[in-house]
């Protein structure tokens, strides 16, 4: 199963996927922190159409996270194009798609969560 772990850096979750046998690559616009011959150092819109059967993806929480809400007011385009960001990953088309965030306008701009994990 190719596996797509988007905006991670650090090849934790790649490589955890890997040592259970998928086929898994990285993707972010930073290099790998582990010089990963498995992580794609670009855009990860430009290979959402590559054929990935699951899609885990952590997009910025910069400006969506509500632990900033006291600062929406002056970064609307940015919030805006954070969202845009977001649904586009949301609507890849891969079979299976998981979205990493912490509590953030996605849920009242996008959609609610479909499940919640509190460490």
């Amino acid at each position: 199963m190719r596996v797509l772990i988007g905006c991670e850096f650090s090849g934790s979750v790649r490589e955890a996927f890997r040592t259970k046998g998928f086929e898994a690559y990285s993707c972010d616009i930073l290099p790998a922190e582990d010089a990963s011959p498995f992580h794609i150092e670009g855009d990860v819109l430009d290979v959402l159409n590559d054929g990935w059967a699951l899609g885990i993806f952590h997009p910025p929480c910069t400006h969506l996270a509500v632990s900033g809400a006291r600062w929406f007011k002056d970064k609307r385009q940015e919030q805006a194009e954070a969202l845009e960001f977001v649904r586009t990953l949301l609507e890849a088309p891969i079979p299976h798609i998981a979205l990493e965030n912490p509590v953030s306008i996605i849920s009242s701009r996008i959609r609610k969560p479909d499940c919640t994990y509190q460490p």
